[in-house]
């Protein structure tokens, strides 16, 4: 019996940007810009934050960035070259990107098909000051 030209095929990336995030803890740094660095006041704007966020999906949430220097526009994604070092736990290959919670709070990590692993927690605007 002959296998299908289909199904020795590799398949096509396929798109999660119709997905909604969801948010993983495994390569937070324990070194800089950590959570426990906040106070609970931070934690709270941090997961109202986090709840307005899931709401959207990945192409609602990459729409959001701002188009021009100083203007807020949404979540505020956006993928960012220059950062400080990556813990060793981070592949090398991956695309950082910071998301707003608010005026000043972010955080930092990459995104793995739906899932965001969050790398930093930056409460001051500290991790990429503009």
């Amino acid at each position: 019996m002959r296998i299908s030209d289909k199904a020795t095929q590799i398949p096509l990336q396929i798109s999660t940007d119709e997905e909604h995030p969801s948010f993983r803890f495994t390569h937070t740094d324990k070194n800089r810009w950590l959570l426990s660095d906040w106070t609970s006041s931070e934690i709270n704007d941090l997961l109202a934050g986090l709840k307005k966020i899931e709401l959207y999906t990945w192409g609602q949430i990459k729409s959001h960035g701002s188009k021009k220097r100083g203007a807020s526009v949404g979540t505020g994604y956006k993928l960012i070259s220059n950062y400080p070092t990556l813990p060793d736990n981070i592949p090398e290959d991956v695309k950082l990107s910071e998301m707003r919670i608010d005026e000043k709070k972010r955080i930092f990590g990459f995104r793995v098909a739906s899932v965001y692993y969050i790398i930093w927690f930056d409460r001051d605007h500290s991790v990429c000051p503009e």
